[in-house]
């Protein structure tokens, strides 16, 4: 139950951190925006990145009966699902409009 609890875990943190990229793209890498007005884009990203990083770790320091490499298999496994979910979501939102 826990790797499952953790493979679910990993899903929706790489959701919510590829999203977190697709939404600030927009503001953070436009070259009509001003250094100023880029800053805060990227500030505000940079924080959420590091929220979602710290939930990371803590999840891996959190399941401690599993070994390291079973952790990396779900990991880039719920890496995969996420992207797919999220690509998904976004066709879907985009065909919507």
């Amino acid at each position: 139950m826990n790797n499952l609890k953790f493979f679910i875990y990993q899903v929706i943190l790489t959701y919510m951190g590829i999203a977190n990229d697709i939404v600030f793209r927009e503001y953070v890498y436009d070259p009509t925006f001003s250094i100023n007005n880029r800053l805060l884009p990227a500030l505000f990203e940079s924080s959420i990145n590091l929220v979602i990083l710290f939930f990371v770790f803590k999840l891996y320091f959190s399941l401690k009966t599993t070994k390291l490499r079973y952790k990396i298999i779900l990991h880039i496994a719920a890496f995969i699902v996420g992207a797919i979910v999220l690509a998904l979501t976004m066709g879907v939102i985009v065909h919507m409009n």
